[in-house]
Formats: C-alpha cells, structure tokens, sequence
C-alpha cells in the first residue's frame, strides 16, 4: 500500500479529494501534517476521504507552519472526525518524552512517524501502533529489524535552489518496487514530488518547472521525474508566459514518447490547460504533477 506524505496546504488537501474518487482505497492511505490554524479544509478532505473508503492517517501533533511551537494537539479539534482518520503522532527522536507520552496514551489505537533514530525502550513503545513510519536509512538496521507493521519512507525529490538548475531527467526512486523485500513491512511513502523540508513559499520564479513522474521500464521500474523548465530571462516577469513554454515542452515530449508516461487525470489535466491556453497559478501547477505522481504510484502497484 502506498502512503504518500503531504503537508495539509491548500493544493495538497485539494489533490487528495479530488484523488479520493478515482484511487481505490485499498491502494492508498495518505499521510498529512496539519500546516494550517483553519482546520476546516482538512475536515473536509477526512470526510470525502472516507466517504471513498479511505481512511488518512492525520498527524495530530504538528509542528510546521502555523503549528512551529509544536504545542497543539489536533485531535481536539477532530472530535467529530474520530473514526474517519487514524490519529499519527510525529516523534522527532528517542528524547521526544512528550511526542511518546502521547503515543503511548492511545493505547495501540495510532500510528507512529518516526523522523530519526530509535532506540531500545522506544522500540518496546511504538510496536504497538497501527503503522510505523520510518525511514530506513535514519535508523540502525539492528533497531529497523525489530520494529513490526513498518512503512519505509524516503525523502527523493531533488529540491533545487533555482528552477532552473533541474536536469532535463532525474531518478525518484525504487521503493515502490523494493518495499516487499523488508520483514514486517505493509506499505511504503514518499513526499510526492515536494520535498520533505518544508516552506511556506518559493522565492520569485524567474524559470517556472512542471514536473512529471514516470515508470522507467528500462531502469527496472524505477520512478524517474522529468523537468519542463521554462526560458529564463533573468526576471520573475511573466509567470504566465513561462508557465505556457513549460507545458509546451511537456505536451510536445508526451506525444513524442506516449508510452513512457502513465495516463492519468493528472496528465489529462495539464493537456486540457495547454488546449485552453489558461494559466492557473504555480500551487494548482504543483497539485496536478502530486496528482499525477500519486496516480502513477497507485497505477504501478495495482499491476504487481
């Protein structure tokens, strides 16, 4: 099962509801870390979530965006939600003795995301979740043996500093056809095509970059992402008109190479922009390429 990882932002949570009635539930379960003090988008997107089946699990103690102190709890705002979404507690270390104490308070009824190291006593604690989200190459393969109903995650978007120092091709990864090789693990994540750093805003766009995944048959299905990047000229004028040039490149690319990538609505979303001639603004530009990434995923394991 694939658990893709995003931060509750606007065109984030827009994608998974649209996603939420075409992807079959029992290929997906996303993650996502409140970002946002108005809750009443991510109530919205757990309600069509499991109105399609799927069940999201929701990070309850956040502590990016709005939520940088790391004090809230979520949860208290979900009471009407219970049910529809598994409750994630986010432990930053062995040392996070209150990230713990809260896990430990749900009694086996939530899933753990570990974002570092683990040690013996926080082994013990956290083979009781539902889900643990861990990254495999932040903990001691000793540790990553012991722990049961393991989802491997991986931080492999390349971010770049400046659009324009994109390769025309990079390698995502492999996770998606290797996950099935580790004991005691029942799915895998990534954080789409975002990073897992996070930030509020780019900088001014003096080269805008449509990405788009796809399954490298020659590479032994290894997920690779393609870069569309606009002329640069040297001014952040124009995002429109660079939008433009970088989705001609993509829709001229495609129908060259029709079979690399995967037809999803996502794809089919930027082809209807290009016959429209209509810019919608760079976060939409984003959440069609995480809708086209999750589809292609979701596409790839249903087929193995």
């Amino acid at each position: 099962m694939y658990f893709p990882i995003l931060k509750g932002k606007q065109n984030e949570l827009i994608a998974l509801r649209e996603l939420s009635e075409i992807i079959d539930a029992q290929y997906i379960k996303p993650v996502v870390e409140p970002v946002r003090e108005n809750i009443s988008p991510l109530k919205r997107t757990i309600k069509q979530l499991a109105d399609n089946g799927i069940i999201p699990l929701v990070v309850i103690n956040p502590s990016l965006g709005d939520y940088a102190g790391g004090e809230d709890l979520i949860s208290q705002f979900l009471q009407e939600e219970e049910g529809a979404y598994l409750p994630c507690v986010k432990i930053k270390s062995p040392q996070d003795s209150a990230a713990i104490g809260l896990f430990q308070s749900f009694r086996g009824r939530a899933a753990a995301y570990i974002e570092s190291s683990v040690d013996r006593a926080m082994v013990d604690v956290i083979n009781e979740s539902v889900y643990t989200l861990v990254n495999p190459v932040r903990v001691s393969s000793a540790a990553f043996a012991q722990l049961r109903n393991k989802v491997v995650y991986g931080d492999f978007f390349k971010k770049e500093v400046k659009n324009s120092d994109y390769a025309e091709d990079s390698l995502f990864s492999g996770l998606h056809t290797e996950y099935r090789e580790f004991d005691n693990v029942v799915g895998f994540g990534d954080f789409t095509i975002l990073s897992e750093d996070y930030s509020e805003s780019g900088g001014p766009a003096y080269v805008v970059a449509v990405h788009l995944s796809y399954i490298n048959r020659e590479e032994y299905d290894a997920m690779h992402v393609r870069h569309f990047s606009s002329y640069d000229d040297r001014t952040p004028t124009n995002p429109g008109g660079k939008f433009m040039d970088a989705l001609n490149k993509l829709v001229q690319y495609v129908t060259v190479n029709p079979n690399k990538f995967t037809r999803t609505t996502g794809l089919g979303e930027f082809f209807t922009l290009h016959a429209s001639r209509h810019y919608p603004g760079l976060g939409h530009v984003k959440k069609i390429s995480i809708k086209h990434h999750i589809e292609t995923t979701c596409h790839y394991i249903q087929g193995h």
